[in-house]
């Protein structure tokens, strides 16, 4: 999982491009839009103007969305939400509308469909117009049109781990990567969050099941995942599982609701 270092280096470099910016758009999953933006944007971000991105909103469970959107709204935050086909017109003109001269910098963890939101921002029209001043070597501007630029970098903002119920959320929506996480305890905290919210899903996939380690059972049996000696190959069957959720083929679903995190 992520390491102490990693998440300083990713720190530092985004603190750095951040000098270059008036915007900063902040790229979160709508299954998870605390989650995927639990770091420490007050510091990081200070002086900016930030948007907050839902993204893929169209495998979010819609009333919960909605209920996001009204917290984060009422405490005097740009909201966009976006889904997969908006064009790179409309979302200019969501999240800019008549401003210019606008430099902006995109932010996110792993797997929150940063790549393909910014590949949809720039559209085919855009081009590469040399490095971004005083960073680090590498980095470029991308020009969309006449009023905004863009940093493009492959440079992804961490989050600390402070919980294990946040590093489950970020393994429901991939980004935490399962095949790269050893933690048994977060990969059953995950299941029950989900069976918690959507009991019946689960109950479709495999009838009703006492824990996570029961559902793999039926699971990895369900889709022939068997061992030599007739035993259910229990790790190959969670990869799949969880990349089934991450993926949205289980159908629209969200992972938290703001009353459970703040008092409202």
């Amino acid at each position: 999982m992520w390491n102490a270092g990693h998440i300083q280096r990713a720190k530092k470099k985004i603190a750095e491009l951040v000098k270059a910016v008036n915007y900063v758009l902040e790229v979160r999953d709508a299954r998870a839009p605390f989650a995927t933006g639990a770091y420490e944007r007050e510091k990081l971000f200070r002086g900016k103007k930030s948007v907050i991105i839902f993204n893929k909103s169209d495998i979010a469970d819609e009333s919960v969305t909605e209920k996001w959107e009204y917290f984060y709204r009422s405490r005097g935050e740009r909201i966009i939400i976006t889904k997969k086909g908006d064009r790179s017109r409309k979302l200019l003109k969501m999240i800019f509308g008549e401003a210019s001269n606008v430099r902006a910098l995109i932010v996110g963890l792993p797997n929150v469909g940063k790549s393909s939101f910014t590949n949809r921002l720039k559209g085919r029209r855009s081009t590469k117009v040399g490095a971004v001043p005083g960073v680090t070597r590498g980095v470029q501007w991308i020009q969309i049109n006449d009023s905004v630029r863009i940093i493009d970098t492959p440079g992804i903002l961490y989050s600390e781990l402070f919980s294990k119920e946040l590093a489950a959320k970020l393994l429901l929506v991939g980004s935490i990567v399962v095949e790269k996480l050893n933690d048994w305890e977060i990969q059953e905290l995950a299941f029950d969050i989900l069976r918690r919210r959507y009991p019946g899903v689960v109950k479709d996939m495999v009838g009703e099941v006492s824990n996570f380690d029961e559902f793999l059972e039926f699971f990895g049996r369900k889709h022939g995942m068997i061992l030599k000696g007739g035993l259910v190959d229990k790790e190959r069957a969670s990869h799949k599982f969880f990349h089934d959720v991450y993926n949205g083929k289980l159908g629209r679903m969200s992972f938290e609701e703001p009353e459970e995190i703040f008092e409202i």
